[in-house]
C-alpha cells in the first residue's frame, strides 16, 4: 500500500492532538487541559527525556513558561509537587469555564455526527484516495471525541479515527506520520487497537503497525543502521549532521533517516529512509563520475596543469579525480617544450594512464666515447642501443662491433675480443632487437649478419646481386616489435623486410616521388606501431606495417627542416623523429607527421659541433647518440642542464 518514500514530520511521544498555535513566551500562567489519558510528564523538555509522570485526560495543569514545544508546569502527584515539562501536542490551553461546555451538546448527537464524518472520510480514503482531504476532516474529530462521556465509546472513537489516519497517510507513502498515527491508537487503548487491525491484510501496513505497537510496549526504543558504500570512505551526512566516513554505524530514537553520501569522483546519494527493525544494514553502490589519472613523464619533474588550472603537482603523479569526457593537459617543465594536449577521459573504474615524452628545448653534449685521433673508434658509421640501454657501435676498427654499458664502459669480453666480427668487411649499420640480437649490414660483403646477445655469430644471409635475396651495398637496419628485420638495399633503390632466421618477407621499391621508386635510400627506422620510416635524400616515406605507401614529407636544402645527405634515422617512444643530416652536420627532430621541432650540431670537433654524423639512436631516458664517422666518436646529447647518462 505504500513504498519507501518520506516526508519530513515531527517525532514525539503520541498525541491526540488539538488543532491549536503555539503562543508566544508568556509571563502569567498559562491554563492548560491534558487532551490524552496517560500524558507523558518529562524531566527535561526533549521527547527521550525521562518520565516523571503519568496524567490523566482532561487534568487541568498550570505552565508558568512555554520553551518552544514544551510547557514547564507542575502536577501534585499523591500529594507530592512534581515540576518537569509537557508536549504542547498532549494539551490544550484553556480557562476553567470551559469545563462546563464538555456535555453541552447530546452525546447521541455529537457520536452521530462524528460517526457520519469518519464515515465520509473512510469512503475518501478506500474510493477516491483522497487523501489529504480526509486527513484534515478527521483531524479535528479528536478534539471532539474528548466530548463524549463514556469513556469506552470515547476510546473506541478515538482509536478508529487514528487508524484511518494513519491509513490516509501510508496511502500518500508518508510512512513516518503513519507509524505516529497508529502509535496514537495503541496509546488510546492497545487491546482496541489489536482488535480493530486485526482484519487488515495488507502487508505493509500490518508491518507498520506491529512496529508501532512494539514502540508503544518499549520493545523498540532505538534503532541502529550500519551504513556501506562501495567504494568505502564515503563521507555520511544523517539528518543534516556529518557521523563519518563509511562504514559507520548511527543510533537513533527516530527511524526515519535522511541520509546523504558524498565522496569525490561519485555522484552524491541523498535518500530519505525508514527503519522498520532495531538494526538495519544499507549499502550503497555509488556511482562514478570521473576516475583516477597517472601522468608519467620522461623526464620526471613537470608542472601539470588541468583544465589551466595548477594542480600543484609534479610528474610522475596522480590525480585522484578527473571528471569523464574532454580534458586539456599541459606539462610544463624548465628547458623542454611545453606539452599541451585535449585528452578524453573514457568510462572505466581502473586508473587513466598518460605517458609522456618531453622534448628539450636545446640538447647540449655531455658525453662522447672516442675522439677525433682514433685512439679507440674509427669513422664510425652506426649506432644502436638495447632496452637495457647498452650502446652497440660499429665502425673500422680491428674490433668492428663494440659494446658500452649503460656507463659508457666498453665491454672487452663482448664478441670473444673483437674475433666474432673478423667477417665483417665494411660495416654501415646496427639494430638490436627484443631478445638483445645483433644484426649488422655489410655493404662490402652485402649481406646482414646476426650476433646473439653474447656477441657470438649466428647466421648470415645475401650476397651481391639484384635479385630478391641478393643485396647491393645494404645501408640502413632496424627491427620492429615482431623482431621482424628491415634492411635498406641502397644499390638496388629498396627496402627489403625479413625474419629474425633471415627469411623473407616482403620486398619493395615504392616510395613518395614523382616516379613512385625510392631514389637514394640510406635509413630506414620503425615506430611502436610498427610503421616504416625509410629515409631517402631529402625525403622522409612513410609505410604501413605491410609496406603499402602512407605518406612523404620534406625536400633537400641546408634550411631548418630540410635534409641534406642524411644517412641515419631513429623514431623514439613518444613518435620523435631523428635524423642525422649528415651533410649539415647536424641533428633534426621532427614529430611523426615530419612537423619541424628542433635542430642542434654544427660543423666541428668541439663538444655540441659535428663532422659526419652517420648514425643516430635515443635511450630509454631521452639521451641522444650520434655516431660521427670524420671526428671517429660517439656524442651523447641530453636536455640542456640534464644529468650525464651515467647519473
Amino acid at each position: 500500500m505504500y513504498r519507501k518514500k518520506y516526508s519530513p514530520y515531527l517525532y514525539g511521544f503520541i498525541t491526540f492532538l488539538l488543532l491549536f498555535f503555539s503562543r508566544p513566551l508568556q509571563s502569567e500562567t498559562i491554563k492548560l487541559k491534558v487532551v490524552v489519558d496517560n500524558a507523558s510528564l518529562k524531566e527535561t523538555p526533549e521527547i527521550s527525556g525521562k518520565t516523571l509522570a503519568r496524567i490523566p485526560l482532561n487534568t487541568f495543569l498550570d505552565a508558568t513558561e512555554k520553551m518552544g514545544e514544551w510547557y514547564k508546569v507542575a502536577y501534585r502527584q499523591e500529594g507530592v509537587q512534581v515540576n518537569g515539562f509537557i508536549h504542547e501536542m498532549l494539551v490544550q490551553e484553556t480557562t476553567e469555564d470551559s469545563v462546563a461546555a464538555i456535555a453541552e451538546k447530546p452525546q447521541a448527537e455529537l457520536t452521530a455526527e462524528i460517526d457520519v464524518q469518519v464515515e465520509n472520510s473512510r469512503r475518501l480514503i478506500r474510493e477516491d484516495k483522497e487523501y489529504d482531504r480526509a486527513i484534515d476532516i478527521m483531524r479535528p474529530l479528536i478534539a471532539r471525541v474528548f466530548n463524549v462521556v463514556d469513556l469506552r465509546r470515547r476510546k473506541e472513537m478515538a482509536a478508529d479515527i487514528y487508524l484511518w489516519i494513519g491509513l490516509a497517510y501510508a496511502g500518500k507513502q508518508d510512512v513516518f506520520k503513519a507509524l505516529q498515527e497508529f502509535k496514537s491508537m495503541f496509546e488510546v487503548d492497545q487491546e482496541l487497537a489489536k482488535e480493530i487491525t486485526r482484519n487488515i491484510y495488507d502487508p505493509e501496513v500490518t508491518l507498520l503497525i506491529n512496529q508501532a505497537e512494539k514502540e508503544f510496549l518499549g520493545i523498540i526504543t532505538e534503532y541502529s543502521i550500519q551504513i556501506t558504500t562501495e567504494p568505502k570512505e564515503a563521507v555520511i551526512w544523517v539528518n543534516g549532521k556529518e557521523i563519518g566516513r563509511s562504514p559507520e554505524v548511527f543510533t537513533t530514537a527516530v527511524p526515519k533517516l535522511n541520509i546523504k553520501i558524498e565522496k569525490e569522483g561519485f555522484a552524491p546519494v541523498e535518500k530519505e529512509i525508514f527503519l522498520t527493525e532495531p538494526s538495519t544494514d544499507k549499502f550503497f553502490k555509488l556511482e562514478q563520475l570521473g576516475r583516477t589519472l597517472e601522468i608519467i613523464s620522461k623526464p620526471e619533474g613537470s608542472l601539470v596543469f588541468v583544465d589551466e588550472k595548477n594542480m600543484q603537482k609534479e610528474t610522475n603523479c596522480t590525480i585522484p579525480f578527473i571528471t569523464f569526457g574532454p580534458h586539456q593537459i599541459r606539462l610544463f617543465k624548465k628547458n623542454y617544450v611545453v606539452w599541451e594536449q585535449k585528452i578524453e577521459i573514457p568510462e572505466a573504474e581502473e586508473p587513466y594512464i598518460l605517458d609522456v615524452s618531453l622534448v628539450p628545448v636545446k640538447y647540449t653534449s655531455v658525453k662522447t666515447l672516442g675522439d677525433p685521433d682514433r685512439k679507440f673508434i674509427e669513422e664510425p658509421a652506426g649506432v644502436a642501443v638495447d632496452a637495457e640501454n647498452n650502446i652497440y657501435v660499429v665502425d673500422d676498427s680491428n674490433m668492428k662491433v663494440k659494446k658500452f654499458d649503460e656507463q659508457g664502459l666498453i665491454q672487452s669480453k663482448w664478441g670473444d675480443y673483437g674475433k666474432e666480427f673478423k667477417r665483417i668487411k665494411s660495416p654501415a649499420g646496427v639494430a638490436v632487437d627484443s631478445q638483445g640480437n645483433v644484426y649488422v649490414t655489410d655493404m662490402k660483403n652485402h649481406c646482414v649478419l646476426k650476433f646473439n646477445k653474447d656477441g657470438e655469430f649466428m647466421t648470415v644471409w645475401g650476397e651481391e646481386g639484384t635479385r630478391e635475396t641478393d643485396f647491393y651495398t645494404p645501408l640502413g637496419i632496424a627491427v620492429d616489435a615482431n623482431d621482424d628485420v628491415f634492411v635498406v638495399d641502397s644499390g638496388n633503390r629498396r627496402i627489403v623486410k625479413y625474419s629474425s632466421q633471415g627469411d623473407l618477407r616482403k620486398a619493395w621499391r615504392k616510395g613518395g616521388q614523382i616516379t613512385g621508386n625510392f631514389i637514394s635510400p640510406k635509413g630506414v627506422a620503425v615506430n611502436k606501431e610498427n610503421e616504416i620510416f625509410v629515409l631517402d635524400r631529402g625525403r622522409v616515406h612513410k609505410f604501413s606495417p605491410d609496406g603499402d605507401f602512407i605518406t612523404s614529407w620534406g625536400k633537400s636544402g641546408t634550411g631548418q627542416g630540410e635534409i641534406r645527405g642524411a644517412l641515419g634515422i631513429f623514431i623514439d617512444d613518444s613518435e620523435g623523429v631523428y635524423i642525422a643530416d649528415t651533410l649539415n652536420q647536424r641533428i633534426q627532430k621532427f614529430d611523426k607527421d615530419g612537423k619541424f621541432i628542433i635542430s642542434w650540431g654544427n660543423s666541428g670537433t668541439g663538444q655540441g659541433q659535428m663532422r659526419y654524423p652517420s648514425g643516430v639512436a635515443v635511450d630509454s631516458r631521452g639521451y641522444v647518440f650520434v655516431s660521427e664517422k670524420e671526428n671517429n666518436r660517439i656524442q651523447v646529447f641530453g636536455p640542456e642542464q640534464g644529468n650525464e647518462p651515467d647519473k
